[in-house]
């Protein structure tokens, strides 16, 4: 068998070493053993090949005629690829056994593995893969068994698959690095050999699992059997932790903590309706973070599609939340986007989020409620904390003004409305009921008297609504006043009839699953940021509210809706400039509090890459990046500073990111509003790469001083240090900014 490989290969040698440098190198590969896993013949056979090349090597003469056939052939080499550049030389190889023009040896099968084995110290994996399974593919069923060698060709051929999938993996092409460790560890399985090694791959395996579920979920939708692969693998890890917070082991390497990031990672790479199915599905276990998870999922759906049914679902979720964490916020928002405003001030109440209540109520001054603040951080946070985090959904525009524009919207409430109303009525009647039985006849009368103003003021402020009231303060209460209690059963009465009558009788209820939640407020008020005039005809196709899956329902926006925005509209309209500028200062917009796992940066260790030459020509140095990130704070300070230079954002950021800070910066100047900065930078991290010149990875400490001023008055301030991470790109020679998300 005839083998590519020289005798200064072998030792590991170039020709023109001296004779004190051969023998060094005998001497050093000598003791060098490969893995304990192989049998002493297979090491027998490695350290015969050295010996072989050391007697050629070390004997002058023998050296020069060696050198003189090693020479002609390696010129001839040389000069059939230059005449056949399109040729590999392993085609020769595949013709013939022997070959005059390539520099090799001849060798017995018996000296196979140990040839295997010198490929393999020389990080010729290809051609162990080559020679290797070639052998094994080309020995008879009856013989294969009975071979000594092939335990250890067999290992070796292993053990080259499985340095392959590591140069995959380190090159960031996760899925061909599974692939590849599959076929080692197949292999082994089917052969039953060597347990420790296959153990040692399955680690391998485990531990590139999570980015293998990021690179296949990553892919297009419309390519679903990489996604569903992913989806599958994602499930397995689910199972063997025992759920998201939970404290099984998947051997991936990940604690709780880092799991939870890689979670928020993932939430990313899938839709709003993929998400609520998979964090559904885990809440049963149970697991308050994906309830959690699932709350998010179910407002996305339910806002984007309209579909308030799905808000409910959610509300319904962050009641059973709310026992055992602070989800007052978020049961405000769906509160808000149920026409609950009532339900909506009350929640925020308790709110503990000192930073949301101070920018609600800074949004909402000079109004008698927190109602203008809610509707302008509902918007902000729907967009920057739901939308953000779903693929489907980054670009979706998050507008109160057309949700609640929206005609099935609009019935929807109207429904949810008027079904509480009949709730809190039938839990009247039976409380009077159960009162009377308890006193004496002479007294009942007065005891019912008594219990009248609470429904009194029931419908107190179901008229005022429908008399054009709006906001909470068409629901505070006022003096009672005469109001027949039978006669006010009776106008209840009649006007459920009128409505039932108008409406199909399939859509009066609403489903059983509702029965089990808090009851809503009472009276659906629209919030007063809103006009409800000229609703827009939808531009998207919508999946129908589940309510209204038996048909639908043409109903006109209710008069007593249009009135209740009518009011708080012009309360509203001096705030909304103000409260839109100030919403967040510019750096402290980017603290999400959400946990960031990166594809491209690894949680837990793996092969190290080899150390780059950073030049100024090629890669970024580190000393490039930190000028990079003081440009960035540059041009910021000067956008956002008492000048507005808004242009000066072109010199730093990329397309992704331009439109957006432009825009913040726009609207501090029309709100008159500036910032002055101080900022100090430490480059903690950077990741740059041989096959992606163009492309680098910062993290970055931050320190940004910084003061607000309004009209010349000093305003907000704030001294923050953030680990930030920002995504470099090289365009037209220029390293421009394509994202920033902080760290920590």
């Amino acid at each position: 068998m005839y083998i590519p490989l020289d005798y200064y290969r072998i030792l590991g040698i170039f020709p023109q070493v001296t004779d004190e440098q051969i023998t060094q190198a005998y001497r050093d590969r000598s003791v060098q053993l490969p893995r304990r896993e192989y049998s002493p013949a297979a090491i027998a056979t490695r350290k015969q090949l050295l010996a072989q090349a050391y007697n050629i090597l070390s004997k002058p003469e023998q050296k020069k005629a060696y050198d003189s056939q090693f020479l002609r052939e390696t010129l001839s080499d040389e000069s059939i690829i230059e005449e056949e550049p399109s040729k590999s030389r392993a085609e020769p190889l595949e013709e013939s056994s022997s070959s005059d023009t390539i520099p090799g040896i001849d060798i017995t099968p018996e000296q196979l593995v140990g040839v295997l084995l010198i490929f393999q110290e020389l990080g010729e994996y290809e051609l162990v893969l080559q020679f290797g399974q070639g052998y094994l593919d080309s020995l008879p069923k009856n013989v294969i068994k009975s071979d000594p060698t092939r335990p250890d060709i067999i290992l070796t051929v292993a053990l080259a698959f499985l340095e392959l999938s590591r140069e995959r993996w380190q090159h960031e092409q996760y899925e061909q690095a599974a692939v590849i460790g599959i076929k080692a560890l197949t292999l082994l399985e089917q052969n039953s050999l060597f347990p420790s090694v296959q153990a040692e791959i399955h680690t391998e395996l485990d531990k590139l699992r999570p980015y293998r579920i990021l690179e296949l979920l990553a892919e297009s939708e419309d390519n679903e059997v990489p996604r569903n692969e992913g989806k599958q693998l994602l499930q397995k890890m689910l199972q063997e932790r025992q759920g998201i917070d939970g404290r099984g082991n998947d051997r991936s390497g990940l604690n709780i903590n880092d799991f939870l990031r890689f979670i928020q990672q993932i939430r990313t790479y899938l839709t709003a309706q993929e998400q609520q199915e998979l964090f559904m599905a885990e809440s049963q276990r149970p697991s308050a973070v994906a309830a959690y998870l699932a709350v998010y999922a179910l407002i996305a759906r339910g806002f984007a599609h309209k579909q308030p049914s799905l808000i409910l679902e959610a509300q319904t979720i962050l009641n059973g939340l709310g026992d055992r964490q602070d989800v007052s916020l978020e049961q405000a928002i769906c509160s808000l986007l149920l026409g609950q405003t009532q339900t909506a001030t009350l929640a925020l109440e308790k709110c503990q989020d000192t930073q949301a209540l101070s920018i609600i109520k800074e949004n909402s001054q000079g109004s008698p409620d927190l109602l203008p603040g809610l509707c302008l951080y509902s918007e902000s946070w729907l967009k920057t904390e739901v939308f953000s985090h779903c693929r489907d959904l980054i670009t979706q525009k998050a507008s109160l003004k057309e949700y609640f524009a929206n005609q099935e919207v609009q019935s929807y409430l109207e429904q949810l409305s008027w079904e509480s109303q009949e709730i809190a009525m039938n839990a009247q009647q039976e409380q009077e009921v159960s009162l009377a039985k308890t006193v004496s006849r002479s007294n009942q009368a007065r005891v019912v008297q008594q219990r009248v103003p609470s429904v009194r003021s029931y419908y107190q402020q179901s008229q005022a609504v429908a008399n054009g009231g709006g906001g909470v303060a068409a629901l505070l209460p006022s003096a009672p006043i005469s109001v027949d209690f039978r006669a006010s059963r009776r106008r209840r009465d009649e006007k459920k009839r009128d409505r039932t009558e108008k409406t199909p009788q399939k859509h009066q209820s609403l489903p059983k699953s509702s029965t089990n939640i808090r009851p809503p407020q009472t009276t659906v008020v629209v919030p007063p940021s809103l006009e409800l005039s000229s609703p827009p005809t939808p531009k998207l196709s919508r999946t129908p509210s589940r309510r209204r899956k038996q048909g639908k329902i043409a109903l006109k926006p209710s008069p007593w809706l249009l009135g209740a925005a009518g009011l708080a509209i012009l309360g509203l309209v001096g705030l909304s400039v103000q409260g839109i500028g100030q919403l967040t200062s510019p750096l402290s917009a980017l603290e999400d509090g959400q946990y960031e796992v990166f594809v491209h940066q690894p949680l837990i260790d793996i092969p190290a890459a080899d150390a780059q030459i950073i030049l100024s020509s090629g890669l970024l140095t580190s000393e490039g990046a930190k000028q990079l990130i003081e440009l960035w704070l540059s041009s910021k300070s000067d956008a956002f500073g008492e000048r507005h230079e808004i242009e000066s954002f072109n010199r730093i950021l990329s397309d992704s990111l331009l439109s957006l800070w432009s825009d913040r910066a726009q609207k501090l100047k029309q709100t008159q509003t500036y910032w002055n900065y101080q900022h100090k930078v430490e480059i903690k991290y950077l990741k740059t790469s041989q096959n992606k010149p163009n492309q680098a990875i910062v993290e970055a400490n931050v320190q940004e001083i910084a003061k607000s001023y309004k009209n010349g008055q000093l305003g907000r301030s704030y001294n923050d240090n953030l680990r930030v991470r920002y995504d470099l790109i090289r365009e037209k020679d220029r390293w421009l900014i394509q994202d920033i998300q902080v760290v920590q």
